[in-house]
């Protein structure tokens, strides 16, 4: 049973690869429309992103079924993979261990290409706010005019009001 388990696993864990390399591939696209500012072109990415997460989550429910299948065949409680590989054979272990190693390779760059994104936009969203603000500032004029409670011209230009961006 371990064989058969082993190769349902394999062919689950082909899944999880396709659907995080299609995921990637649309993170990585991402990017160059978010440094452009191209707000419809990385909506529909988020739309097909969101897509390919929600395939992604129905493909590792599969993936968990064929390695809780794989573990109660060995006699295993635990489905981590440091636990199940020692207990696979030679054969099993040598079909498995490269599509873990692609998993776990893939995850990296999922958080690491997202990560990279997620800044981009913060520091979008800085410029907006800070681009904002600067337009707040009260004018040379209307600085000239700011008095104080007792009547006198104040010394200092009153400060225009914080606008801060509310979309982020």
């Amino acid at each position: 049973m371990s064989a058969a388990g082993a190769q349902e696993l394999a062919d689950q864990l082909d899944e999880v690869i396709a659907s995080q390399t299609r995921l990637l591939d649309l993170v990585q696209r991402q990017r160059p429309a978010i440094v452009a500012g191209r707000d419809t072109v990385v909506a529909a990415l988020a739309a097909e992103i969101e897509v390919e997460v929600r395939r992604l989550a129905a493909v590792e429910r599969s993936r968990a079924a064929a390695t809780e299948a794989l573990a109660d065949a060995l006699g295993l409680a635990a489905t981590r993979w440091s636990v199940l590989g020692p207990a696979l054979t030679p054969v099993d272990r040598a079909l498995v261990a490269p599509r873990v190693e692609r998993v776990e390779g893939l995850v990296r760059d999922l958080e690491l290409a997202n990560a990279v994104n997620g800044q981009l936009v913060r520091q979008e969203l800085g410029l907006l706010d800070m681009s904002v603000r600067s337009l707040a500032v009260p004018q040379g004029r209307a600085a000239d005019r700011v008095y104080t409670s007792a009547g006198g011209r104040a010394a200092v230009a009153a400060t225009g009001p914080m606008l801060l961006n509310t979309a982020a």
